[in-house]
């Protein structure tokens, strides 16, 4: 009788903990995952890291007629670009590509633009988007970025924004992210788990060191 109790315990264990699992771990990736109602805004911001994915977003939302530009950011200078540069290789850079893509699938040239400034990590990189975007007296932008990674950046950018900019997160559809079942993915369970390393030492560490790039007292000049 004991036996049988046991036994019977430890399959209801089991089971628990596979109906656990089963409900935590699809969970754990769609939280990662934020995704704003579309709506019209100053500019579409397409942030480095991976292409052609994130442009093609960027396209569709122009397409749409929600913004009447793309602004695309620089991936940051590498001592292998540079050296490349100096031997006189020519190697298209990833944000040359984005451009190359959005003209191609007919974006006007005017209306695509590289930013003149990068940085070297997504709060890096936001606090050179901002700035510029704060310059120009635009109050929304459309966030396009990589499905697993639509928090993080979300986050960084509304903190830095301080309330003066609205951001409104758009992960591109054609990234290959899978959120619901990413542990049966090797590259999403990577991209899972370094996400989260990510986003906690921005909770933790980085958040704490910054300051918001939009002033709540400034007030720019429209940018026309």
């Amino acid at each position: 009788m004991t036996l049988r109790r046991a036994l019977a315990a430890t399959a209801a264990l089991i089971g628990v903990g596979a109906l656990t699992a089963r409900l935590l771990l699809p969970a754990a990736g769609r939280f990662l995952v934020e995704a704003d109602p579309p709506a019209p805004a100053d500019a579409i911001v397409v942030l480095a890291g991976s292409y052609p994915d994130r442009i093609l977003e960027g396209v569709a939302l122009y397409k749409e007629g929600l913004a009447p530009r793309i602004l695309i950011c620089r991936e940051p200078e590498t001592a292998g670009f540079r050296r490349v540069s100096e031997l006189g290789v020519k190697i298209p850079r990833g944000y040359e590509i984005n451009r190359m893509v959005a003209e191609q699938l007919g974006v006007p040239p005017a209306a695509v633009e590289i930013l003149d400034r990068g940085g070297d990590s997504t709060y890096g990189e936001a606090q050179a988007v901002l700035a510029e975007v704060v310059r120009r007296g635009y109050t929304s932008i459309l966030l396009v970025t990589s499905k697993y990674h639509t928090r993080r950046a979300a986050e960084i950018y509304r903190f830095l924004a301080a309330g003066q900019v609205k951001i409104i997160a758009q992960p591109a559809r054609d990234d290959d992210f899978q959120s619901e079942r990413w542990w049966r993915d090797r590259i999403s369970s990577r991209r899972l788990i370094i996400e989260y390393l990510k986003w906690l030492n921005f909770l933790l560490v980085d958040r704490w060191g910054l300051s918001p790039v939009a002033s709540p007292s400034a007030t720019p000049a429209r940018a026309r």
